[in-house]
């Protein structure tokens, strides 16, 4: 479900515990909840007719190692358009996602059918969006792309 003004904060936190953020408005976010506590999120922007980049994704730490985070990007990764709130595609197959991985997080995408690429293979803004980080050299970012 998409997350909705109430689930900000909530959010946030989760995300902060990552070393990320909100991105954008909290509408554009997508939640998964247990019960209803909010225990994971993301969020989707379509780049190109078949192609979605995959700018925050987080899980509470009390509920990871439970496969709930596979579920949840698997998901995402199964019908990317479903879960991005602009999106202008309906597509079966052959739909591309690409992140950019913070860290240890990209051993967890790879896990899940993501490959690293180049940097220069993701779309504007985001090939270029660790140039000017001041925190680069602790992030180890990777870029990956997830090709259906």
């Amino acid at each position: 479900m998409f997350a909705n003004s109430d689930a900000e904060e909530e959010l946030r936190g989760i995300f902060l515990d990552s070393d990320m953020d909100i991105a954008g408005d909290i509408q554009e976010h997508v939640l998964i909840r247990k019960d209803d506590e909010i225990i994971g999120g993301g969020m989707l922007a379509q780049t190109d007719d078949k192609v979605f980049h995959l700018l925050v994704f987080a899980v509470k730490e009390s509920a990871r190692k439970h496969g709930i985070g596979r579920l949840l990007i698997e998901e995402l990764l199964r019908q990317p358009w479903q879960y991005c709130i602009d999106s202008s595609a309906v597509l079966e197959k052959n739909h591309k996602v690409t992140t950019v991985a913070k860290g240890q997080s990209a051993e967890f995408y790879k896990k899940v059918g993501f490959v690293p690429c180049d940097f220069s293979d993701l779309a504007q803004p985001f090939h270029e969006q660790c140039l000017e980080c001041p925190e680069l050299d602790d992030c180890n970012p990777v870029a990956m792309v997830y090709a259906a």
